[in-house]
């Protein structure tokens, strides 16, 4: 969560800007007086801020040129915002020390995409990796919450890094991610198929951006071929998004399809999440050997148990005995969930201390410490 100083005489914008920059999961400082809030950023030192230009008294400029002739500002980030769209604009807003430049009106999701680019790159050298982790979510058997546990672990990254974070909603038979999210995908995996090749500009056009800042590359709302997207297609464009986010969250579907594969020889930690009971665990098993017999070699791989009953058929011991391993994580039934779903609203975007969110963000803040010390 980052602290952002938005700078702007007109009342109306600066309260509509602050609203953007919470729901992306920033907090934001509100200041409609420029002098005062050059004080202000002398004596706090946000990490970023936001600027209008047409101001009375002191322009967005003046303000620009004063921050970049103060050596312990000179790297603040700057994203002027302003009702003035030509290129000279532009130009102005740049010469003056500003990072970027936005023209009003702007949309929730250009804000907050601008906002985490220069972020992302004013932490560099501070623990934000240069390479992206891929961190996968399987299981063979439906039920077990995988889909319930994806969201929020990509969730509870995104609101700990407040750096770039993607969920890959991988189901060839309609995806669910979106539902969890609330989100009306008008894009998906399938626009990526074409066999022209891809980049990572066509990529970005495919993802769904949530109002926390968490994108998503949905899956077809048509079920397609067990056999979509490809392997060559799966690995693509995991590269570009490992390059581009610092953490991507796969949801796999149950089986063990050309996708999947390419999934989890690209992650780095897979993540088996199991049910504690019988069923769940013999599959699991059974899961466990195909990846071997078949030559899946995996980085690291982890036992998630998920309760997602009110009474367990299997105590955790029973679970660990079964699978031969013991369990990473242990997630308590948590009676939050099923309205959280209702609503679109992640448990871990909440401030609910339930079972579920406590672990998720446990969870999260485990993998972006690995990931931070391993740049």
């Amino acid at each position: 969560m980052a602290n952002i100083f938005v700078i702007d005489d007109d009342d109306q914008l600066l309260r509509m800007v602050g609203l953007m920059l919470e729901r992306g999961g920033h907090t934001p400082t509100l200041i409609s007086n420029p002098a005062k809030g050059m004080e202000r950023i002398k004596e706090e030192k946000p990490d970023l801020l936001v600027l209008d230009v047409m101001m009375p008294g002191m322009s967005g400029h003046d303000v620009c040129r004063q921050i970049r002739a103060d050596k312990e500002l000179g790297n603040l980030p700057i994203l002027i915002l302003t009702a003035r769209s030509q290129e000279v604009d532009r130009v102005a807003a740049l010469k003056s020390g500003a990072n970027d430049y936005l023209s009003k009106p702007v949309t929730s999701q250009e804000l907050i995409e601008r906002v985490d680019d220069l972020l992302a790159h004013g932490k560099s050298g501070k623990g934000a990796p240069q390479e992206g982790t891929i961190v996968c979510l399987m299981s063979m058997r439906g039920g077990v919450g995988r889909t319930t546990l994806a969201v929020n672990l990509a969730a509870a990254l995104r609101r700990i890094s407040q750096a770039e974070v993607c969920l890959v909603d991988l189901s060839p038979s309609g995806g669910q991610a979106v539902m969890h999210l609330r989100l009306q995908a008008r894009n998906n995996w399938a626009n990526l198929l074409s066999p022209d090749g891809l980049d990572w500009e066509e990529l970005k056009k495919n993802l769904t951006i949530h109002q926390s800042g968490l994108r998503l590359l949905a899956a077809p709302n048509l079920p397609q071929s067990s056999l979509t997207p490809p392997a060559d297609v799966t690995t693509e464009f995991l590269k570009l998004l490992r390059e581009n986010m610092a953490a991507v969250v796969i949801d796999l579907p149950p089986m063990l399809s050309p996708a999947v594969r390419a999934a989890l020889a690209a992650s780095d930690m897979v993540l088996h999440v199991v049910t504690p009971e019988v069923i769940s665990v013999q599959m699991a098993v059974q899961a466990n050997r195909a990846l071997t017999t078949t030559g899946i070699n995996l980085k690291q791989r982890s036992h998630i148990l998920n309760q997602v009953w009110a009474e367990a058929q299997l105590p955790q011991a029973a679970v660990e005995r079964g699978l031969g391993a013991r369990l990473a994580f242990q997630i308590s039934y948590d009676a939050n969930q099923p309205r959280a779903l209702a609503q679109g609203v992640p448990l871990t975007l909440t401030s609910a201390q339930s079972p579920l969110p406590v672990v998720m963000r446990r969870m999260a803040e485990a993998i972006w410490q690995r990931v931070a010390q391993s740049t």
